[in-house]
């Protein structure tokens, strides 16, 4: 299977706006070894992968199983300036004790992976459930941005999507939530149910959501940080 240079990423379920542009800045070294990366059992429903390196994003895009070719993206290319560009995310690893764990080392760490990924998108909020989890999530983003992080309801997304969209038309938010309430969140700004439930064990999902209007966006999908299985 050969690799062949695409003017923009084709992602399954995924439409990504004309304006976004892909530099093809990876080494040989890279893709190397994100052909190592590549099965035949790989699930088609996992549309991009992630390799972490200074300040960028590195993405993999791949057809319905088989990787195609590696490109690397800055998040500030994702960011439509006439729509609010969501970055929606889990919680990262929690120490899993008591009622309301707070994050684990690897939670951390990865706390600070999404603080760094994210220094170069000026964002306008930063929004989290009221648990340990997801406050120590997107606090030490809020705090890298002078931000305060705003609490809200994992019940009540309909509302949450209103709200933000009002107050921030054409803003940069980052939400951070949980397994159930991150695809929900997803499905309400799409208007799909496309999106499922994450699995308990998985915390590298990062998804860009750029919203034009409820109910009609364009989603990324990316990972982020060390893989998790």
């Amino acid at each position: 299977m050969g690799f062949e240079a695409s003017p923009q990423i084709n992602l399954k379920k995924t439409k990504l706006s004309n304006k976004m542009k892909i530099h093809h800045l990876l080494l040989s070294a890279f893709i190397a070894l994100a052909l190592l990366s590549t099965s035949c059992g790989k699930d088609p429903e996992i549309i991009t992968e992630t390799l972490t390196l200074t300040d960028t994003v590195f993405v993999t895009n791949v057809d319905t199983v088989f990787l195609t070719i590696t490109d690397t993206l800055t998040l500030t290319e994702l960011v439509e300036d006439t729509a609010a560009t969501f970055f929606l995310v889990r919680h990262a690893e929690t120490t899993g004790t008591g009622s309301d764990p707070g994050l684990s080392t690897a939670g951390q760490e990865r706390a600070d992976e999404l603080t760094r990924i994210l220094g170069g998108v000026a964002l306008d909020a930063v929004y989290s459930t009221d648990f340990n989890r997801t406050m120590q999530t997107a606090s030490p983003v809020a705090a890298d941005h002078g931000l305060n992080v705003q609490q809200y309801g994992g019940s009540d997304l309909d509302p949450l999507a209103d709200e933000i969209l009002e107050n921030y038309p054409a803003g940069k938010i980052l939400v951070v939530g949980h397994s159930n309430t991150t695809p929900s969140f997803i499905n309400v700004l799409t208007g799909t149910n496309d999106y499922a439930q994450l699995p308990e064990s998985q915390y590298d999902h990062l998804f860009i959501v750029t919203v034009f209007e409820k109910g009609r966006a364009e989603v990324l999908h990316l990972k982020y940080g060390v893989p998790t299985p």
